[in-house]
């Protein structure tokens, strides 16, 4: 179809909303003045919707330390939320809605932000996939995720907040059409994502322009994948132009859409053999696009390639687990595909975000009907042209056109070479499929032209030529794999290795890696600077400013080195070495406007307002897209009394960002109404935290005590994820409050003896401004056990164990029935290399305190067995969980595998019996575990001289078990895995 291959369907249109719901919304309240009047046709409006959705537990109350993690997913600062219950119940969901007279779209704020649905309300078909139920499985970073609609993905893959409730606001634009807004700032990095989707007037087409901002001091790495869900059968087409894919990780290239295998993947109903994930490969075309022969309907995305040139096509597959997926992701067993487009090639591809540097890029969907395929597409329009013989010597040249927009007096033309050779007229609309068969000699190539009344060309299509690479430059097969080498490395190849890492997230891993280089080419420029750069990024100071220092001797031009430089001595309190190395750095294109915002910082922490505010005016004239200044600018105003200023800049910089919540809280502090804000802060502490944070780097202390200090509300008001604590008991901010108050000269005791007695669950401090918040409580309270042992976590976020340590076991000293204290110390103690035996008294220690903590029992295990103990007691030491029936499957998994290596065949398989086992992708499957417990009771009882039973275990192996509901399907895949495989063959050479 990458082609223009026409497809045969049916003359008749079906109801295109075959398989879709009707969304009932209520309550609704459209844009001020918008509902029925004609001059502005584009409605945006705030409303709600019911939908079935799985219940869910609170998160795992322990913090997810990368420290402790080698996996590719990485947490902290955020929960996990891997507490699925089988069970959905009805849920209002608030929306977001657009409308104009072609397409009606609802968006999610409360769900990550996804695009849900948007409808085409010429033939009432959804473009995106509109489950009909929220149906939540682990597959995102931190567990939940749901599939529906539009996902936004950045820094990284399912994002930390997929399903989480995002900044969002809505607004006019003044041309009549009208935007919602999503967006985010991370908790990680601190950088922020930010699409503002588009409904124009008279347009068939959705905008949708992204924003990427690393708003933080320090570089981070990312990527952006728009991912779309869109709902398919066994006949929808996947029409991308490419004749090439790429595998994950660039590992095998094949050919489109018949792979090597011979096997047509354009087609849905051919993905019988797994799932299919497969990037475009040497193409620059610009579209991509599904296509529905049951519907003759389906959708385009668009986006130039200097904007998004990657695109991706996900697909479950229909095999026995791809089904199984549909009945885990959904509760009609309807399919869907992925339509990805990103900014690099694959998703192992990372870039890195410079502090201040932005990345903005437009991406259209265009909902397309009667096409029958698609062979070129644009904002404009999206057109089909094939051919079809007509006797040996003429062809009848179909043309057939969607456009996005009233067209009058349009022209077609057919050109052979640069010689019209037929053309005609018509008014075009959205509202109708324009069909023209033009008959021509079957020699000539042709070229079909659509330009509007003016004579611009609007789009142009020649068969058969689309911008691909040359195949002759295309080596398909396993490509060479990229690897480093083990031993003899040189410096060039530790700083490779250090750079893929820090690409992957694995920061500690990759700062050891550094070190590592170090101590073998310690006068390595290169490395002195990755290594002082990565040690800034977390918060190891010191030895940043020993690296940087000594790559800055010798490269004394290098402005990102001193830039970094300034923040390592800015942090050690040298704030004349920060303020030279800053002021040099600011020379530099890519470092004047960080380098100026700190320069400017230090000017307002000293009093010096108005030199500050000249600074961050002289920034943003040159970056007008830097709303993280832009914030602060408004605030410089409006504290040196120049309030009309303020207001005026402020309105400038909410057309910018109207997500912000730093600007909407300027707009209060400037006196202005905004009855949703505190609501919105009011559902994570942390959106505060980074408010607050901004006034104090700025010496603004009483607008950081205001908003610290405000009775945020709670109740049905408050839409706020599993496990979010409320402001008013969440124990940083009331540190941070102290904070402010001694800094103000005031006493600040009371507010820390309040953080201190406020429950630690769910506070996980990574922000570089907590260490002095946390050391100026326990300077005022040593015996402050929250804050000695906040501070440990704060240490062991940037990989430092020995000082995390250290303010744990205070902390163990005071209180010693703090939350999940004794998890991080035992499982730092393993991960720093210290005896076991430490470790396994640790975790037992924790278990008096927090009995119901599963880590404590996982931790223990572990430590059990780098103590060489046998497992059968590392089994009974799992059993000790209270409410063993209602343990995590984690637990579940270990304990049979523990249980089935000690012989205890039957209590192992009893553990399985009535339990919900959610699907993970990626992670361990019950089907697995149990058929690899099956097959090693067999080769026991086979070792033993049983073969007869032993071999009646494996013929029966398919065979479903009433109280094993998962076994009732999906149990082939496990049967026919290598390792399954495998494990047979031994046993029947055993019965022999």
């Amino acid at each position: 179809m990458a082609r223009g291959v026409r497809l045969s369907v049916g003359c008749a249109r079906k109801a295109a909303s075959a398989g879709f719901f009707v969304l009932v919304l209520n309550c609704g309240l459209a844009w001020s003045g918008a509902a029925g009047r004609s001059t502005m046709p584009v409605r945006v409006w705030q409303d709600s919707m019911t939908i079935p959705t799985s219940e869910e537990g609170l998160p795992d109350p322990n913090p997810p330390f990368d420290f402790f993690n080698a996996g590719r997913f990485l947490n902290y600062p955020y929960t996990l939320r891997h507490n699925l219950v089988d069970r959905r119940i009805p849920r209002k969901w608030r929306t977001l809605n657009l409308e104009n007279e072609y397409l009606k779209c609802t968006v999610l704020p409360d769900l990550g932000g996804h695009l849900y649905t948007c409808i085409d309300k010429i033939n009432g078909a959804s473009m995106f996939y509109a489950n009909p139920s929220i149906k939540f499985a682990r597959i995102a970073y931190r567990g939940m995720w749901a599939a529906l609609g539009a996902e936004f993905n950045f820094p990284v893959s399912h994002n930390w907040m997929t399903v989480s409730p995002v900044d969002f606001a809505t607004s006019r634009e003044p041309d009549g059409g009208a935007s919602v807004w999503v967006g985010n700032i991370d908790r990680a990095y601190g950088m922020q994502w930010r699409v503002q989707l588009t409904l124009r007037p008279g347009r068939a087409n959705l905008e949708q322009k992204t924003t990427l901002y690393n708003r933080s001091d320090t570089r981070h790495r990312f990527y952006w994948w728009t991912n779309a869900g869109v709902q398919v059968w066994d006949d929808s087409r996947i029409l991308y132009a490419m004749e090439f894919t790429a595998a994950h990780g660039f590992a095998d290239i094949d050919t489109w859409p018949v792979n090597s295998a011979g096997v047509d993947q354009s087609i849905v109903g051919n993905h019988k053999y797994g799932p299919v994930s497969r990037f475009s490969y040497g193409s620059r075309e610009p579209y991509m696009a599904v296509y529905h022969p049951r519907t003759d309907s389906g959708i385009v995305h668009y986006s130039s390639p200097v904007d998004l040139p990657a695109k991706k096509i996900w697909s479950w597959g229909s095999d026995e687990d791809g089904l199984d997926w549909r009945t885990a992701l959904s509760d009609n067993n309807s399919a869907y595909v992925e339509i990805q487009a990103g900014l690099f090639r694959d998703q192992e591809t990372y870039g890195f975000l410079d502090p201040q540097e932005t990345r903005s890029f437009t991406e259209y969907w265009i909902p397309i009907r009667g096409l029958g395929g698609v062979s070129r597409a644009n904002p404009d329009g999206v057109i089909n042209l094939s051919r079809h013989s007509q006797g040996a010597e003429t062809v009848a040249i179909e043309a057939v056109l969607n456009v996005t927009r009233k067209l009058p007096n349009t022209s077609v033309r057919v050109l052979s070479g640069t010689q019209e050779v037929a053309s005609t007229r018509a008014s075009l609309s959205p509202r109708e499929t324009f069909r023209k068969t033009f008959s021509l000699p079957a020699s000539a190539t042709y070229t079909i032209e659509i330009r509007d009344q003016t004579g611009k060309v609007l789009l142009r299509h020649t068969e058969g030529k689309y911008d691909f690479v040359s195949r002759d430059k295309v080596q398909t097969g396993q490509q060479p794999p990229r690897k480093y080498p083990a031993d003899n490395r040189g410096a060039d190849d530790f700083l490779a290795v250090g750079i893929d890492q820090e690409s992957n997230g694995e920061l500690i891993v990759a700062l050891k890696t550094y070190q590592q280089g170090l101590e073998r080419f310690p006068n390595s420029i290169a490395l002195n600077q990755a290594a002082g750069r990565l040690e800034v990024i977390v918060n190891q100071y010191d030895l940043a400013a020993q690296h940087l220092s000594k790559a800055l001797a010798w490269v004394n031009s290098d402005h990102e080195t001193a830039y970094y430089l300034g923040l390592a001595l800015a942090a050690q309190g040298d704030v004349q070495g920060a303020r030279t190395r800053w002021e040099f750095a600011q020379q530099s294109g890519s470092y004047h406007a960080p380098a100026m915002m700190r320069l400017a910082a230090l000017e307002a922490g000293s009093g010096n307002r108005f030199p500050a505010l000249k600074m961050i005016e002289e920034v943003v004239s040159h970056r007008p897209e830097l709303v993280r200044a832009g914030g602060i600018e408004v605030a410089l105003l409006r504290a040196t009394e120049r309030k009309a200023e303020a207001t005026q800049r402020l309105a400038f910089w909410k057309r910018q960002d109207p997500t912000s919540s730093f600007l909407r809280y300027e707009g209060i502090r400037l006196g202005q109404s905004d009855p949703g804000l505190m609501a919105h802060l009011a559902a994570d502490p942390e959106r505060i935290l980074e408010i607050a944070t901004d006034y104090l780097r700025f010496g603004l202390y009483e607008d950081a005590l205001d908003v610290l200090s405000r009775q945020y509300p709670s109740g049905a008001e408050v839409i706020a994820e599993p496990g979010a604590v409320h402001p008013g008991s969440y124990p940083l901010i009331a540190y941070y409050r102290g904070f402010c108050r001694y800094a103000l000269g005031k006493d600040g005791s009371r507010d820390f003896a309040a953080a201190s007695s406020m429950p630690t669950s769910y506070v996980f401090p990574n922000r570089a401004e907590s260490f002095a918040v946390l050391h100026r409580a326990i300077e005022v309270n040593p015996n402050d056990a929250p804050a000695h042992f906040l501070l440990g976590s704060l240490y062991l976020s940037g990989g430092m164990p020995k000082q995390a340590l250290q303010e744990w076991e205070t902390a163990r000293g005071i209180k010693p029935a703090i939350p999940t204290l004794h998890r991080n110390m035992g499982y730092t103690m393993l991960k720093s290399g210290e005896p076991p035996e430490q470790a396994i008294e640790i975790f037992r220690e924790g278990v008096q305190y927090d009995p119901r903590n599963v880590d404590l029992y996982l931790g223990r295990e572990e430590a059990m067995e780098k103590a060489g103990r046998p497992a059968s007691e590392r089994a009974r030491a799992l059993q000790e969980f209270p409410e063993l029936q209602t343990a995590p499957a984690v637990l579940i998994f270990r304990l049979v595998r523990l249980l089935s290596d000690a012989g205890d065949f039957d209590e192992a398989e009893r553990q399985l019996v009535d339990r919900f086992f959610p699907r993970e992708e990626g992670g361990a499957n019950v089907r697995d575990i149990y058929i690899r417990l099956k097959l090693k009771r067999a080769e026991s009882i086979a070792a033993q001289g049983q073969c007869p039973s032993a071999l009646d275990i494996v013929r029966h192996l398919g065979e479903p078990v009433a109280s094993l509901s998962f076994t009732s399907k999906g149990l082939d895949p496990s049967i026919s895995s290598a390792a399954s495989k495998q494990a047979v063959a031994e046993i029947q050479a055993i019965c022999r």
